[in-house]
């Protein structure tokens, strides 16, 4: 089985045997600069190299793939973050890469919300919250044991909700993703000091720098705001949080805990996912097996 996932910063790969066990896992940067074609070979070619070291000479029986937007037949919607990825046909792409092989393919933070109530932080609870506080910003609903998708497979891109009563009829505003996420964050650092930077430096050096701790905070109290109005909405039993972010999650549990208490009745566990970097390389991996017809994959 063979697990792909195409994130905004990284693409995974992953191998399992039938039996549930993970054999084999890698991991390459995504280039957004390249665009979308070179970027999906670049996970192809990936999993390739993975399929010749862990299982040599043998093809996929299934391939499962989690990918950022939301996978439809001949397109990916909502998928701004690599020039032309919207474009792509991504299952049939996959078909043709891997001939022999059954293709399912799924929302990353979907598939990761799957993985988590299937097999980890999320099991036994319902109604859930799966929050991906990464690259990019969205959450999973669960309700009656299954990941909500929506009537078009948006159903939790919060990326796109009003920061506030001004944003109102407005088309041309500013998206929580902007504020709330990996790439918003160092976007926003890089304007401000004039040099690259990523979310995690941002992080780092906001201890001592007055205006990256600004942002930072201005982060927290979008992110806070939100997830007591989703808790009050769907009075989830447990909230499990995931995505790179989580590497700075001490920064981030006190308020959102704090606020989580203060405006929901009933305020919901806030925990780390169990697989809070790879659970939508655990959800691909999930899906392959389902499409070989096989129980969903242990934990590796």
């Amino acid at each position: 089985m063979l697990g792909l996932d195409f994130g905004g910063s990284k693409i995974a790969a992953a191998v399992g045997s039938g039996d549930g066990y993970r054999l084999g896992d890698a991991v390459v940067a995504t280039d957004p600069a390249l665009g979308a074609r070179p970027n999906l070979v670049r996970g192809i070619d990936l999993a390739r190299r993975l399929l010749a070291e862990a299982a040599p000479g043998r093809e996929p029986d299934a391939v499962g793939v989690a990918t950022f937007g939301i996978p439809e037949p001949h397109r990916i919607g909502l998928a701004p973050a690599i020039e032309g990825w919207e474009e792509l046909a991504l299952g049939r792409e996959i078909s043709e890469a891997f001939e022999s092989s059954r293709v399912r393919v799924a929302t990353d933070v979907k598939a990761g919300a799957a993985a988590e109530l299937r097999l980890g932080a999320l099991a036994g609870h319902d109604p859930a919250l799966y929050v991906n506080l990464g690259t990019g910003l969205a959450v999973a609903i669960v309700v009656g044991g299954r990941v909500v998708i929506g009537a078009n497979g948006a159903a939790g891109e919060i990326a796109y909700s009003l920061l506030g009563p001004d944003d109102v009829g407005q088309a041309d505003r500013e998206m929580l993703e902007d504020r709330v996420s990996g790439m918003g964050l160092a976007a926003a650092a890089s304007r401000m000091t004039g040099e690259e930077m990523t979310a995690a430096a941002v992080f780092e050096r906001a201890a001592s720098d007055a205006r990256l701790a600004a942002l930072v905070d201005d982060l927290v109290r979008h992110l806070c705001f939100h997830l007591a109005n989703l808790a009050i909405a769907v009075n989830p039993s447990r909230i499990a949080v995931g995505g790179g972010m989580v590497s700075s999650w001490d920064r981030l549990a006190r308020p959102v805990r704090r606020a989580l208490d203060a405006a929901a009745p009933y305020p919901p566990e806030l925990v780390v996912g169990a697989f809070p970097f790879d659970a939508p390389l655990v959800g691909a991996l999930a899906l392959a097996m389902e499409a070989a017809g096989e129980p969903a994959m242990a934990r590796a």
